[in-house]
């Protein structure tokens, strides 16, 4: 859902880009989006698989995800009180991430991952 929801951002700047300007941040940001979305669906597969590439994959969507909260800790702060629940929101997606994340490299030193 968040892969097509960034796909479909991206479609309707592009076609709004001669009437409003898309500033370089809103760019930035909605790539972060879609890298994390993939990342996450990539992690997923590879732990379903019971791959060894799981714990690259969940490092990887767990690096990009703190980089994009830290990015956007900014934008937030001086945002109305809807951007902070959905803030909070994320806040609690990336923490229960973290816990799997952790949960998965523990998983090599069981012997579940090949």
């Amino acid at each position: 859902m968040l892969l097509y929801q960034a796909w479909l951002n991206w479609r309707l700047q592009r076609a709004l880009s001669g009437l409003i300007p898309v500033s370089v941040t809103d760019q930035v940001g909605d790539g972060g989006i879609a890298l994390g979305a993939m990342l996450v669906l990539a992690s997923g597969a590879a732990l379903a698989a019971l791959s060894g590439w799981a714990v690259a994959a969940f490092l990887a969507g767990w690096t990009i995800q703190a980089l994009y909260l830290l990015w956007n800790d900014r934008a937030v702060r001086i945002a109305e009180p809807t951007a902070l629940s959905g803030r909070r929101r994320s806040v609690h997606a990336f923490a229960g991430y973290t816990a799997v994340t952790a949960l998965v490299l523990c998983l090599p030193m069981l012997g579940v991952l090949g």
